[in-house]
């Protein structure tokens, strides 16, 4: 399997990387990068897999860029991860609907043109806009849809494309709808949940204070990048999937409850929180109750526990500090 990975110097992307070098299976990946190269700890994590792994220049929002990749290196399947996140996007609205409207529609095209039927790609739980759409339950893949801005917008018109590719030209698409990702690297703007979630394992992994004015209650339903990697290597093994889309995420979770288990594993650490109460996400945002029954039934696949996943992540941070992981 030859695996081309847009958008692998993200947060998904460079994990998504990482799984696919250590699969025996998979002989090649190829990373097209536009500006930003993949992380170095990401290269440090697989260094001893550097002969199946390539680097070519390209942006998304040129096809012939893309099919460009595919031909050099004779790709068989694709993963799109690259998209303008929200706390980006919303500063530049032309830019992020290149990347996240006409780079996803390059994807599919590029895929189709070069005869590839089995692409995964980025979708997002904000499809469903708040949770007060659907009451105090978990969100099911069969609910309907209330995007709420541009950004699920974006992703919804992802999920239409996938559906008129499949339908068209016998492409076998899946999109995954996830929640709230963290893990080292994470790159988002302002005060939003995802951000500090990240921040916070990264900076106490390597000894630097963590304090916010919130007070840490604010939930969400957490998927670490390991997660979205392995369920990215697990679908690009099949010819296809029983379902379209998938969602990705876990139980109701808090900053605090993330911050007992970082202190578990590093007592010495220092994370404060303030007595500022979390905004009231029930009419806006994302869901924080999402159900992952499909996900189990058709994939076989559970999460990592809380504590696996923060561990992970810990220890990637102190990898790119150059620092002894931790057990």
């Amino acid at each position: 399997m030859n695996v081309l990975v847009l958008g692998a110097n993200g947060l998904f992307g460079g994990k998504t990387v990482i799984r696919l070098l250590r699969d025996p299976e998979v002989e090649c990946v190829v990373s097209m990068i536009h500006e930003s190269p993949v992380k170095e700890w990401v290269m440090k994590s697989v260094r001893k897999y550097k002969d199946k792994f390539h680097t070519i220049r390209g942006d998304i929002s040129e096809l012939e860029d893309i099919l460009n990749a595919i031909k050099t290196y004779s790709i068989d399947s694709i993963v799109n991860w690259a998209f303008q996140m929200p706390g980006i996007a919303e500063f530049n609205p032309r830019f992020s609907t290149k990347v996240n409207a006409l780079g996803m529609c390059n994807f599919f095209e590029a895929a189709r043109l070069m005869g590839i039927s089995r692409v995964v790609y980025a979708s997002t739980a904000g499809v469903y806009g708040p949770q007060s759409e659907y009451g105090d339950r978990e969100v099911t893949e069969d609910d309907y849809l209330h995007p709420g801005s541009g950004y699920a917008l974006m992703k919804q018109y992802a999920e239409i494309l996938a559906q008129q590719y499949s339908e068209l030209y016998n492409l076998k698409p899946t999109g995954l709808r996830i929640v709230v990702g963290y893990g080292h690297g994470r790159r988002i703007t302002g005060p939003v949940l995802n951000k500090w979630l990240s921040e916070m394992i990264s900076l106490a992994a390597v000894g630097i204070p963590f304090s916010i004015d919130m007070d840490g209650t604010n939930q969400a339903a957490l998927v670490s990048s390991d997660d979205v990697a392995e369920l990215t290597r697990i679908l690009l093994h099949l010819p296809s999937s029983p379902h379209p889309a998938y969602n990705v995420g876990g139980p109701p979770t808090s900053l605090k409850e993330v911050a007992g288990v970082v202190k578990g594993y590093l007592p010495n650490t220092s994370i404060q929180f303030g007595n500022q109460p979390p905004p009231d996400m029930k009419a806006h945002g994302i869901p924080y109750k999402v159900s992952m029954a499909r996900v189990k039934e058709d994939l076989n696949y559970t999460l990592l526990s809380l504590e696996e996943a923060v561990l992970i992540h810990i220890n990637d941070a102190r990898l790119e500090a150059g620092l002894e992981p931790i057990k």
